[in-house]
């Protein structure tokens, strides 16, 4: 007697479930179908129960529904068959495999039940019960059979068509489950399709094909029973968070688009293509957030997720797949690292060159494609490293000196002992505020950075000595030059004079021998590296400081003494170099 049709031939069903799916990723999948099936409002309900001897609950039962195009018979009969699916190889969206929704399944339970129902059509439903077997001692899916109607409990989670899915006799799910954390990584996994805002072309914008998403969860302990609508999670902290609406955001230092060539011979793909794109993104995070170093591990960067910003976040058409370290790149990042941000989303006809499992977490990209990674994002992200190191080290410079980087009140006591206090801070007048809108234009600094200086500038809680690049001044002008605009200082560091352009230079030869060094060693050269750009950084603040301490308590005149003094300086370490 024949009782179905086998997902699998065999009893290799069994094995299968040892796979490498973890409970997130296994409901991802059934998530994924939704999507495709063009669904615009997807509900997932959660039923905890307590097993017998334990003291937590585990979920017993999960079920997901949609009000997607629902599936016809013919196809609701196979839809369970490990590898059968209508969009087998398919590169356009965010399935291809055809073996998600049985193989995630199975992974945590015994028994999946589908009853779908598509446009004017009728409910149908089959389901697959590792218990039941047939004649040969196998599992089997069961013949397409019609419904008059859903069970009571799970009949809310669908519309008028769509696809209801229900795993029971749950008995592979670890008791850590927690759906706070299955939210909070649906949101971030999912953001480009259940985000209420997304980025686009460096703007944050409305998303115009916005798919609700709510979780239900009955009995977990110590959470409240209740649905919960998910929003989108953005790992680059560009986009507002609803949960933490009082937050700063991130600022996006750039946006752009690579191509890179598909390679037939690996992964044949039916496409006239010869070249899939790469969308890159890379943000920064607020000031506030990284003030001083451990600032990483704060109850409030906790509460952001900070601590699991340490990589990027790789995306395969808008759905993300890997979020951390690329293989092969860095063995370990350090803490400077979680303040920068990355995304890297890619069509699907590089899935090759990502090396993306047929469960969709995790990506692997090959040699060619890691180091264009790697010379893409290291810019930026040294840039960012470097920004964080000065941050730090003017932090470090005030607790020494037991304030502000500037000077005191002339004839306090804490001047007179030598201790170096906070000015209250001051309001601009127009004149120092065109002054400074003048310094920035004749610097021509890019308007991003502009904007970036102006914003510190107008900042008085911030560092009052800022370090900036002056890329457009001549090798023949002084190594720095010191402006006072309002309550702030900046400092000018000219970049092409020899002395910057020595540091550099070995700077870069350390970097070199970083890369074609073995972990541990290379992490111990970028460590180097990177304290002594911060010993550069305090030497400069520590000189500005004193200046600015010295025009203060000092006779009229002193200011332009000291420009003298820099350009001395400057010309004595010139031929220091050119004599050397």
């Amino acid at each position: 007697m024949v009782e179905g049709i086998p997902p699998m031939h065999g009893k290799a069903l069994q094995a299968f479930r040892n796979n490498d799916f973890t409970p997130n990723a296994a409901i991802a999948e059934v998530i994924d179908n939704s999507i495709q099936a063009e669904s615009k409002n997807i509900k997932i309900y959660i039923k905890f129960e307590t097993p017998q001897g334990k003291q937590k609950p585990i979920p017993h039962t999960i079920a997901f529904g949609d009000d997607g195009i629902g599936m016809e018979p013919e196809i609701l009969q196979t839809c369970l068959v490990l590898g059968e699916s209508t969009r087998t190889n398919d590169r356009d969206g965010i399935g291809r495999f055809g073996v998600g929704m049985t193989n995630g399944a199975i992974s945590l339970c015994n028994r999946i039940q589908v009853y779908s129902r598509p446009k004017q059509g009728n409910w149908n439903y089959v389901q697959l019960n590792l218990k039941e077997l047939d004649s040969e001692s196998s599992p089997y899916i069961t013949f397409v059979e019609q419904k008059s109607k859903l069970p009571d409990e799970f009949k809310n989670l669908v519309g008028d068509n769509g696809t209801l899915v229900i795993w029971d006799d749950i008995d592979r799910i670890p008791t850590s489950f927690s759906t706070g954390e299955l939210n909070h990584w649906i949101s971030r996994t999912f953001r480009k399709f259940i985000g209420e805002k997304i980025i686009e072309k460096e703007k944050i914008v409305d998303n115009q094909n916005k798919i609700y998403l709510s979780v239900n969860t009955i009995g977990e302990k110590d959470v409240p029973d209740g649905t919960k609508i998910l929003d989108g999670f953005d790992p680059l902290y560009v986009i507002p968070s609803k949960d933490r609406p009082t937050d700063e955001t991130a600022v996006l230092l750039d946006d752009w688009e690579i191509e890179h060539e598909l390679d037939d011979a690996m992964d044949p793909v039916n496409t006239s293509q010869k070249t899939g794109k790469i969308k890159i993104r890379f943000s920064f995070t607020p000031k506030s957030w990284r003030k001083e170093k451990g600032a990483g591990g704060s109850t409030e960067n906790n509460a952001r997720y900070l601590f699991d910003n340490e990589g990027v976040s790789i995306l395969r058409n808008g759905r993300e797949v890997s979020y951390g370290i690329i293989p092969n790149w860095v063995k370990q990042f350090v803490d400077k690292d979680r303040m920068w941000s990355c995304e890297i989303d890619f069509e699907a006809v590089l899935d090759a060159q990502f090396s993306v499992k047929n469960i969709k977490v995790g990506a692997r990209p090959l040699p060619d494609m890691r180091i264009r990674l790697q010379n893409e994002i290291n810019p930026p992200r040294y840039s960012a490293m470097d920004k964080v190191s000065k941050i730090w080290s003017i932090e470090q410079s005030k607790s020494v000196s037991g304030g502000s980087t500037i000077g005191g009140h002339e004839g306090s006591k804490s001047s007179q002992e030598g201790v170096i206090t906070a000015l209250p801070p001051i309001k601009l007048t127009p004149e120092e505020i065109k002054k400074q809108e003048e310094s920035l234009k004749r610097k021509e600094i890019s308007e991003k950075e502009t904007k970036e200086i102006t914003v510190q500038l107008a900042d008085p809680e911030g560092p009052k000595i800022l370090l900036y690049d002056s890329l457009k001044t001549s090798s023949k002008e002084p190594y720095m030059e010191i402006e006072r605009l309002g309550s702030k200082t900046v400092v000018w560091l000219n970049n092409n004079h020899i002395f910057f352009q020595e540091v550099f230079k070995k700077l870069k030869e350390i970097d070199e021998l970083a890369q074609g060094s073995q972990d541990p060693i290379k992490t111990k050269l970028v460590e180097l590296a990177s304290s002594l750009k911060i010993d550069i950084d305090r030497l400069i603040i520590s000189y500005t400081d004193t200046q600015n301490n010295l025009i203060k308590t000092e006779p009229t005149g002193i200011d332009t003494s000291l420009e003298k003094l820099i350009l001395g300086w400057s010309l004595t370490l010139r031929r220091l170099y050119e004599k050397a």
